[in-house]
C-alpha cells in the first residue's frame, strides 16, 4: 500500500484532515461522520472504495474511463493515461492515482 497515494485519493474525494489526531497519527473524516487513519484507507485494495473514485472522475465532464481485463485507460481533453498491471484493481488504482496527480496540476 502507498500511504501517499491513498492520501491523494482521500483529498480528491473530499475527505477532511482531522487535526485533533495529528499528534498520534493522521486521520481523515469522510462525510463528517466516518473517521479513517491514513494508513488504513482501502482505495488500493477494496473495489467499493476505488469505484467511488472512478465514479467521481467519470463525473468530470469530458472524462472517459475504460477498464478491460488488467488494463485501465482514462481519457480527458486529449490526455490519455493507460496502465497495465498484474491485476485489474492495481491497474485501475494506478491509473486513477496518475490521473488525479495530473488533474491537480492543471488547476
Amino acid at each position: 500500500m502507498n500511504t501517499e497515494n491513498n492520501r491523494l485519493l482521500a483529498e480528491f474525494m473530499g475527505y477532511k484532515h482531522n487535526p485533533e489526531t495529528e499528534e498520534y497519527f493522521e486521520t481523515f473524516i469522510k462525510d463528517g461522520v466516518s473517521e479513517y487513519r491514513v494508513d488504513l484507507l482501502q482505495f488500493h485494495s477494496d473495489w467499493n472504495w476505488l469505484m467511488e473514485v472512478v465514479e467521481k472522475i467519470e463525473s468530470i465532464k469530458g472524462t472517459q474511463i475504460f477498464i478491460n481485463g488488467i488494463s485501465c485507460e482514462i481519457m480527458f481533453k486529449g490526455k490519455v493515461i493507460s496502465k497495465h498491471f498484474n491485476t485489474k484493481i492495481e491497474a485501475v488504482y494506478m491509473a486513477v492515482v496518475e490521473f488525479i496527480k495530473w488533474y491537480n496540476q492543471q488547476k
